[in-house]
């Protein structure tokens, strides 16, 4: 086993790559009641992650933070990628007998507020991305391939004849999911219910995890 984050991190991926060709999901006012924020929402939720609500305030057009940044060249699988005014272009260029010659034009492909999550990252550059309310199909939760997050220019040759020119605008954070605390809780340490009131729980319980810790007396008591 890995550390907490570590196993969330997991646990998001393996959870966003299930609801893969399922009904997007519910929430959100706009468009029909689906956003992207609602996926993302409901599986830090359902995995024990910290969602953005914790992080600050949420509303329709806020930059959400996910959990802690990490710069875009250091992201990996089960991190959560936060875009704002996001557009990338591919231009395929094919070597002629005298000139490249552009030959296909894919996007710009736009996410222009929008959260995904990762779940794979392609020697290339390209991640692979879960997400919800993207063209074509926006009442699917769909996986998709983004060529490139940072914004600027790069070429890349898949072939001495072929070369693809990758643009981009706009900007995208990515944020690694951080577990949540769990809810303190009060245990005795016979197991039985307790008596004698307040004095009882001082004397008898001792703080679960995530509670408040005392110095040991004589016995494991303070």
């Amino acid at each position: 086993m890995g550390s907490p984050a570590e196993d969330l991190a997991a646990r998001v991926k393996s959870a966003a790559e299930k609801r893969v060709g399922g009904k997007a999901v519910a929430g959100g006012k706009d468009k029909g009641g689906i956003d992207c924020f609602a996926l993302i929402d409901q599986v830090l939720k359902a995995e024990g992650g910290k969602t953005a609500a914790d992080f600050g305030p949420v509303s329709p057009n806020a930059d959400y933070v996910w959990g802690e940044a990490v710069e875009l060249d250091a992201v990996k699988p089960g991190d959560i990628l936060q875009f704002r005014d996001h557009a990338v272009t591919t231009r395929t260029q094919t070597l002629g007998e005298i000139k490249w010659e552009e030959t296909s034009v894919e996007g710009p492909a736009r996410r222009p507020h929008h959260s995904a999550v990762v779940v794979e990252v392609r020697g290339d550059g390209s991640v692979v991305v879960v997400e919800q309310n993207v063209k074509p199909t926006p009442n699917k939760v769909t996986r998709n391939v983004i060529a490139r997050l940072a914004d600027g220019e790069e070429t890349r040759r898949p072939s001495n004849m072929v070369k693809k020119v990758i643009t981009v605008t706009g900007t995208v954070k990515a944020y690694r999911p951080v577990p949540k605390p769990k809810e303190a809780t009060l245990l005795r340490r016979d197991g039985k219910l307790p008596v004698g009131g307040r004095r009882a729980l001082a004397d008898d319980y001792v703080p679960g995890e995530g509670g408040l810790k005392r110095p040991p007396g004589p016995l494991g008591r303070a």
